[in-house]
């Protein structure tokens, strides 16, 4: 019986969000929070039961039903039509949660439904052991996260790709031993971005690909990434400032103020892009020991002006101005991540921050305002699946 764990980590936008909706660069990094998911076969189990503890839900798929809608499937469609499984997985979850529940579940639950039942019907549907394959032992998943969901962490993008790492072994298109090999990181990757599909509609690629490769990208809307040759990952503490946003929203409200002002945000998106240059060499020669402390005075130096370019565009909000402020006043650097509006902020850690008395002042003050406070890092492993013990 089939039994392991995958660990898949969030990410952050270092430099260039917003930038990279119109064909920038972005920098990206993993960050040390992720999502953990556990699988287990069970013998003579006919369900496929999901807990998923971040939505306090557990969905159950009846494996009867499933081979039954795959069969269906395939009769009318080829495997590899993507875009009518999406369709067809819709209809089907929509029909199952309500005949379950009695009533339209919450959104983030059909989502999360939608996501999984699509990955593991795309999965079971292109398996190279079985194009006729058909589920016959039911399994246990569950599913927990340290990251906060809608936060600018990647956690859908984190979740999609633990599910489409554990139901790829499931269907026969690697072992859990062999999930590094590069072709198949690409195949967890691809089916991470159909996942994001969902709750998305269309996104970049980013967060996928970071989650599932690990370390720092570069990365250009259409034309993939670049992975960064970083000496060691950089000390970070991100910010919860517990403020919820939607990122379409802010990104509509992006768009209209470029069109407003074409030539002045066009000049941002540049600076944008310059920082990123800059920022590349600095991030892949830091930590040789050799002048360490004047590198990260200029990553410093460059989190303050990207933070005051994203400001510029109006995605600030008075709480990570707030913690914009508690940080440079202990004289720590800092900037926000992803869509902006809420959600995180990340402030730069030197190294050895855990000797230095100040850092546990702001620390205490950061926690006394009322923010959500994490140690971690950016720019270590990424996906990675290992045994699991009984």
């Amino acid at each position: 019986m089939l039994k392991f764990q995958v660990h898949s980590p969030g990410k952050v936008i270092l430099h260039g969000e917003h930038a990279v909706v119109y064909n920038r660069p972005a920098l990206a990094a993993v960050v040390g929070l992720g999502t953990n998911l556990q699988f287990r076969q069970q013998a003579g189990s006919q369900v496929a039961s999901f807990q998923l503890d971040a939505l306090n839900c557990t969905l159950e798929i009846q494996l009867g039903d499933f081979n039954a809608f795959l069969e269906n499937f395939r009769s009318k469609y080829p495997a590899d039509s993507t875009a009518k499984l999406m369709e067809e997985v819709r209809g089907e979850v929509s029909k199952q949660l309500e005949r379950a529940a009695g009533s339209t579940p919450k959104p983030h639950t059909q989502r999360a439904f939608i996501s999984i039942y699509y990955l593991l019907a795309g999965a079971v549907l292109s398996s190279p052991k079985d194009p006729k394959l058909a589920l016959q032992t039911g399994f246990q998943v569950q599913v927990d996260t340290e990251l906060n969901v809608g936060a600018g962490l990647g956690s859908s993008a984190s979740f999609g790709a633990a599910l489409a790492a554990a139901f790829l072994i499931l269907s026969g298109h690697f072992d859990q031993e062999n999930y590094s090999q590069e072709e198949n990181q690409a195949l967890i990757s691809s089916w991470a971005y159909e996942s994001e599909r969902v709750n998305h509609g269309t996104p970049s690629g980013l967060d996928n690909t970071v989650c599932t490769y690990g370390g720092m990208l570069r990365y250009v809307k259409g034309q993939g990434f670049q992975s960064l040759r970083i000496q060691k990952p950089l000390n970070i503490l991100l910010v919860d400032s517990r403020v919820s946003r939607s990122t379409a929203d802010i990104v509509a409200k992006v768009r209209h103020l470029a069109e407003g002002f074409p030539q002045l945000i066009e000049a941002i998106w540049q600076a944008c892009e310059e920082l990123v240059t800059a920022a590349v060499p600095l991030y892949e020669s830091f930590g040789n020991a050799q002048d360490d402390s004047a590198k990260f005075e200029k990553l410093e130096r460059l989190f303050q002006i990207n933070n005051d370019l994203l400001k510029a565009i109006g995605v600030s909000h008075p709480k990570l101005e707030q913690i914009f402020t508690i940080a440079f006043k202990r004289g720590f650097f800092s900037k926000l991540t992803g869509a902006g509006a809420g959600g995180y902020a990340i402030v730069l850690l030197p190294e050895n921050f855990e000797c230095n008395e100040v850092y546990w002042k702001l620390k205490e003050e950061l926690e006394s305002a009322g923010f959500g406070v994490h140690v971690t890092t950016a720019g270590g492993v990424g996906l990675r699946v290992s045994s699991l013990a009984d």
